[in-house]
């Protein structure tokens, strides 16, 4: 399926590539980017591909990658991580090529979608303008954390994430976010009063960063 893209100025003042979660598509966020706060920034929504999830007794469904164990962090798919990433910077790449510099463009996604932007943000060749994780985790995070490169060490990130978030534990999400410090010493964490969902201050909030961001 192609992406959907939502444009209401040319040029945008930057991009968001934004990643849904597990069994959502492209569409999940649509209706939250079109909000008036938004409407400078092009967002791009890709669809993940169909694939048998093994913790869903290998029902398919779209996936960025395979989830083997409720843990999240144990037997990680990073093969299927490195397929999707290699999908989702041809997009990045697009846009670079019609002119976006890579540090005015920001990787983002919900749950699934934010594992893999930091995946993706924190191993791409160029400096991205920043990662926006929404109800997310870090996935191989001693592997990616260990791998950054000095000249990313600046690069904003905005967490956040539900007090009382049953599927992926804040817990796990705050493991996630003391790793980042150490190498993303301006690095920020929000939490609400919420489940695996998102909240209308929490989407003000990501209005902020975004737009500060690119400002």
């Amino acid at each position: 399926m192609t992406p959907i893209i939502l444009d209401s100025v040319e040029p945008p003042k930057g991009v968001v590539v934004f990643l849904h979660g597990l069994g959502a598509d492209g569409h999940d966020f649509k209706d939250i980017f079109t909000k008036p706060q938004f409407n400078k920034i092009r967002f791009i929504l890709p669809h993940a591909p169909y694939q048998p999830v093994t913790i869903n007794q290998g029902y398919e469904m779209r996936a960025w990658y395979d989830l083997y164990d409720l843990s999240l962090e144990k037997d990680e798919d990073e093969s299927g991580m490195k397929r999707s990433s290699l999908n989702i910077q041809k997009l990045i790449e697009e846009q670079i090529s019609l002119g976006i510099p890579s540090e005015k463009i920001i990787i983002g996604g919900f749950s699934q979608g934010a594992a893999m932007s930091f995946y993706l943000g924190l191993k791409y060749h160029q400096k991205l303008g920043g990662i926006a994780a929404l109800s997310g985790y870090l996935p191989l995070k001693e592997k990616l954390t260990d791998s950054v490169k000095s000249k990313l060490a600046n690069m904003p990130i905005f967490m956040a994430h539900g007090l009382y978030d049953n599927v992926i534990d804040i817990q796990i999400a705050d493991s996630s976010f003391k790793k980042l410090l150490k190498k993303f010493t301006s690095a920020c964490f929000f939490k609400y009063p919420m489940g695996h969902e998102v909240c209308e201050k929490e989407i003000d909030d990501l209005s902020i960063f975004l737009n500060q961001s690119f400002n």
